[in-house]
């Protein structure tokens, strides 16, 4: 059998990013979708922190991806010429936010100038959502279309109604940006002060933009309902709020309840490798149950959460709808008790046999034998910990940076 391969066929840039964000997923156990929740995760997420990915790390690149187009321009690159220009620049800026120090969130930290996915191809749909962006397209087609060789000729009081391919009002780059010798993060204050503007007018009535708009300093809270500014949401944004928090922990059960089924699974088949490991999800479902009591489960109208999910233009399918639908009902009747109810454990034996047919784990010894010991058993945070690395940069630049480039 020959080895499957990813192709791309002739999908928009957004096919693409989800199609990069899958293969990632592959390789972070904790956040693999086993039970098919992931349009569904995909829309409260985009609800929430519209234009966002988790494949984001840190806010300058935001900056970076349009200074070296608009660069490549200025030097009077087009085309494939300026999709190369570019492409080797941004390799090339690895070396010198190496040499900035600042490793954290680095593309290419590990293989450097070989790095496959480039910041471009990562931030391209965010820069377009933003609005700094202002053309639709992929890489190649942007690079093909006329663009302005001296973004500061388009300098007036009309900045925004002119017809540029990237936003004229970026703030222009440090005067040595483009030696790329060293490089940093570290936003200055026009820069986060530009960004945020540019977040709050492109993504109104979204928690992002609410957060934005705040100014505030995020702590380390693993999800938004648990940071002190996203609390203070009102409306519609609140609600959207409420809902994630409840998919995300009632979901979680079902989740912990599925590495359950497999860690006893593994016992039967005698892997030593997982000894313990189903002693550990008990515990972690009986933690989850006082969790699972805390959302009021029993006033949740899930009406609400198609609805929300419905407004991002990939509503849930029947029979996911229908194995939420379930899984709320039977936690619901337990009162969270799900480790040894029957109906619980049927309902997820069912749902991976149906999402992987021959693939599932709980009748495939092969693939079982490969478990890793933990399969999606993380709890959704809606790309909260990227977005709040973000948040913070805005912030520290608007409070801390240096007045200009």
């Amino acid at each position: 059998m020959s080895p499957a391969v990813l192709a791309w066929l002739d999908y928009s840039e957004s096919d693409q990013r989800r199609a990069r964000e899958i293969v990632a997923m592959f390789s972070q156990r904790e956040s693999r979708d086993e039970l098919g929740l992931g349009r569904i995760r995909d829309a409260l997420s985009d609800t929430l922190f519209p234009g966002t990915s988790f494949l984001l790390t840190r806010a300058r690149y935001l900056l970076f991806v349009p200074w070296l187009f608009r660069e490549g321009v200025r030097r009077g690159h087009g085309g494939q010429k300026l999709s190369a220009w570019v492409d080797w620049h941004e390799r090339q800026l690895i070396g010198a936010l190496r040499v900035g120090g600042d490793l954290e969130g680095l593309i290419g930290r590990i293989v450097g100038p070989a790095v496959r996915i480039l910041p471009s191809t990562i931030y391209w749909n965010t820069l377009q959502r933003f609005g700094i962006l202002r053309r639709e397209g992929t890489e190649g087609q942007v690079a093909g279309l006329r663009q302005v060789a001296h973004p500061q000729d388009e300098a007036t009081e009309f900045l925004e109604q002119s017809d540029a391919v990237w936003a004229p009002s970026i703030p222009s780059p440090p005067d040595d940006f483009f030696d790329l010798a060293c490089c940093d993060f570290s936003l200055t204050h026009d820069e986060a002060t530009w960004l945020a503007e540019r977040i709050v007018a492109a993504v109104p009535d979204s928690l992002l933009q609410f957060l934005v708009s705040q100014g505030k300093h995020h702590s380390d809270s693993a999800y938004p309902w648990d940071d002190p500014e996203a609390v203070g949401t009102d409306g519609p944004v609140r609600d959207a709020l409420d809902e994630a928090r409840r998919f995300s922990v009632a979901m979680h059960g079902a989740a912990l309840l599925y590495n359950l089924l497999l860690a006893e699974r593994a016992e039967e088949l005698d892997l030593s490798t997982h000894e313990g490991r189903r002693d550990r999800y008990r515990n972690r479902l009986d933690k989850w149950q006082k969790d699972f009591q805390a959302i009021d489960a029993g006033a949740w109208d899930l009406n609400g959460l198609w609805a929300l999910v419905a407004t991002q233009g990939r509503p849930a399918a029947p029979p996911t709808r229908a194995f939420v639908a379930e899984w709320v009902a039977l936690a619901r009747e337990s009162g969270g008790q799900v480790a040894d109810d029957g109906k619980a454990r049927e309902l997820i034996r069912n749902r991976e046999r149906v999402q992987k047919r021959g693939q599932a784990r709980l009748i495939n010894e092969r693939l079982m034998r490969q478990w890793g010991g933990a399969s999606g058993s993380g709890r959704l945070n809606f790309r909260w910990p990227v977005v709040r690395r973000i948040l913070n940069e805005i912030v520290d630049g608007r409070e801390n940076g240096s007045a200009g480039a």
